[in-house]
């Protein structure tokens, strides 16, 4: 049997309700030549077995787990069974635009590195065909983590977290099969870890201009679907994460001065410290950067409804054993952030949907 040109992954916990959409937006692709991965890790063993059994496409392979599995054990049993040229992750509640996979196609065809490209949030529930082919940037691997360290906010989205790239199977063999972890999606941040290893094994990026995903209805702000909206509430959700993490928020947040378990960029940089190797490169995290970006995600919280007095309480404690030369720092460098968040945001609002036909 010819091997698909790329492999869809698609892993999913307790969310047949939009399933349907995710499937359906892989199914209506322009290009073809794919495989779609359901890796089911549903509490209820008939939800999403249910609903993957109403599609009558061959290119689907539905695989039931037994789930227990934590999230990143399910993302990595979809790759598993991957069994294409190239690797992409679609989470449930994400859909491609309708030609997203020929877009990509053509980028993987014309440049030999893993291709990134943007994700978008929208009110509605779709998103057109891009009406133009996106343009190509190059990054190097060790200019976007030395961006990540110094928090700037381009360098979060360059990271290729699988949800946001596409990448070799044989690359990403190679380095499941080198993972300390022995994972390809490993724990804490399973989009992240992914990143911070492609980056340690790769050379450079190749970023494309337009968004090929988009996640329906603004459900990241809606909440009910966001694991990051869960980590500023503290809910279930995201307690039931934290528990089934083969680690605990003690080695979480050993490293970083704010010390506060539900950060998601605590999380986040405990994948940096646990993951990124690349030999000769060995960055530094700016910590008045980090101090000025956790006091933007506290504001966030705040603006979410969230209660985020105990991280406020962690970053004053930590500020209280600096010099007044790094509180200082900090305050400017977090005017800084939220001035460069804002102008994103407008840039953002401008943009959306503007290359898209329906």
């Amino acid at each position: 049997m010819t091997e698909p040109f790329f492999s869809v992954l698609l892993p999913t916990k307790n969310r047949s309700e939009i399933l349907p959409g995710a499937i359906q937006s892989a199914l209506d692709q322009t290009f073809a030549d794919f495989e779609l991965v359901v890796s089911d890790n549903d509490d209820s063993p008939t939800a999403t077995r249910d609903v993957v059994a109403g599609f009558k496409d061959p290119r689907i392979r539905y695989i039931r787990t037994s789930g227990a599995l934590a999230m990143h054990e399910n993302w990595d049993n979809a790759f598993q069974h991957a069994s294409g040229e190239q690797v992409l992750v679609l989470e449930d509640k994400m859909r491609l635009v309708p030609n997203a996979l020929e877009i990509l196609h053509a980028a993987v065809l014309a440049e030999s590195a893993v291709i990134s490209f943007p994700v978008t949030f929208i009110k509605g529930e779709k998103l057109g065909t891009l009406g133009r082919p996106p343009a190509r940037r190059s990054w190097r691997s060790t200019d976007i983590i030395d961006g990540f360290c110094r928090f700037q906010p381009d360098a979060f989205d360059l990271v290729p977290k699988g949800l946001d790239c596409c990448a070799p199977r044989k690359l990403l063999e190679r380095i499941k099969s080198e993972s300390l972890t022995g994972f390809l999606f490993s724990h804490v941040c399973p989009d992240y870890s992914f990143g911070f290893m492609v980056l340690s094994r790769t050379d450079r990026i190749v970023r494309l201009d337009r968004p090929l995903i988009y996640v329906p209805n603004n459900w990241m702000w809606a909440g009910k679907y966001s694991n990051g909206q869960a980590t500023y509430r503290k809910d279930a959700l995201i307690r039931r994460f934290m528990k089934d993490l083969p680690v605990t928020p003690a080695d979480i947040i050993e490293r970083v001065p704010v010390k506060a378990q539900y950060l998601w960029v605590n999380m986040v940089l405990y994948d940096f410290f646990t993951k990124y190797r690349r030999p000769g490169h060995q960055p530094e995290v700016s910590w008045t950067d980090y101090h000025a970006f956790v006091k933007t995600l506290i504001l966030l919280g705040r603006k979410l409804g969230a209660d985020m007095d105990e991280e406020r309480t962690a970053v004053h404690a930590s500020l209280r054993q600096r010099g007044w030369l790094f509180r200082l720092q900090v305050i400017v460098k977090f005017w800084q952030h939220l001035f460069l968040a804002a102008r994103r945001a407008l840039v953002g609002r401008l943009t959306a949907g503007r290359e898209h036909k329906s």
